[in-house]
């Protein structure tokens, strides 16, 4: 007899996650894990395309000043920590956080003008292994 490659334990090893986007701390979620979203775009995923692609509008369209807009471009851009970002603006950490806060608070607002409430994205222990 030969052998069938049957995965029987793939729900276990997925979750999902869902991101309020009308809130700032859904936002500040959803730019968290934008990479590991990004990268399933990759796997035919077009969910995940359209994810990323209303982000960029909804950040685009939220007024950020350049402090804002750079403050989100090194901490979820470059994946840096506060502090390290800080240092390079040449700012305290405590700015680059409210800054962040700002910014999240505008995107959030842009989701809720356009009712956009909560999305859902499917994670398995597979796509975190080849993300790793």
């Amino acid at each position: 007899m030969g052998a069938v490659k049957v995965d029987t334990q793939k729900q276990a090893r997925a979750y999902e996650v869902k991101y309020c986007l009308n809130d700032s701390a859904g936002v500040k979620a959803l730019l968290r894990d934008r990479h590991r979203i990004a990268e399933r775009r990759y796997s035919g995923d077009t969910a995940a395309c359209d994810i990323i692609i209303d982000l960029h509008s909804a950040i685009e369209s939220a007024g950020l000043t350049e402090r804002q807009a750079e403050a989100i471009a090194w901490v979820y851009g470059r994946d840096l920590t506060q502090k390290v970002a800080a240092g390079i603006m040449g700012v305290a950490q405590q700015n680059v956080a409210a800054a962040i806060d700002r910014a999240a608070e505008a995107i959030a607002s842009v989701y809720a003008r356009w009712e956009y409430g909560e999305i859902t994205v499917e994670y398995t222990e597979d796509n975190e292994m080849e993300a790793a």
